[in-house]
């Protein structure tokens, strides 16, 4: 019996799981409390704020940075999480650091 959602070819555990968990692994691990520090540091604050037009997830960049350089991830996750559009790899490559 087909499955009426699923394109011809498409079906799920194609891959084993070490080939999964290494085509879908992090580049570079994740940032610790000073490497969060450090990277939130550097930013200018600038007044018209080019990374939140540049960010397709329209997530409050300023306010996300300054809430880690506060040592407050879980506001920044919030921030985070506020936006509408944000997808997996977007979430991925901005969460906050693990450590504080």
């Amino acid at each position: 019996m087909s499955q009426p959602n699923s394109a011809q070819g498409v079906r799920s555990s194609r891959l084993a799981s070490k080939d999964y968990a290494e085509n879908f692994s992090d580049l570079h691990p994740p940032l610790d409390a000073h490497e969060a520090l450090v990277a939130a540091d550097r930013c200018y604050f600038c007044h018209d704020a080019p990374c939140i037009t540049a960010c397709p997830t329209d997530i409050d960049i300023p306010l996300f940075i300054r809430q880690i350089a506060t040592g407050t991830p879980e506001a920044a996750a919030r921030t985070q999480a506020s936006s509408q559009s944000v997808s997996v790899g977007q979430t991925r490559a901005h969460m906050p650091p693990r450590i504080f």
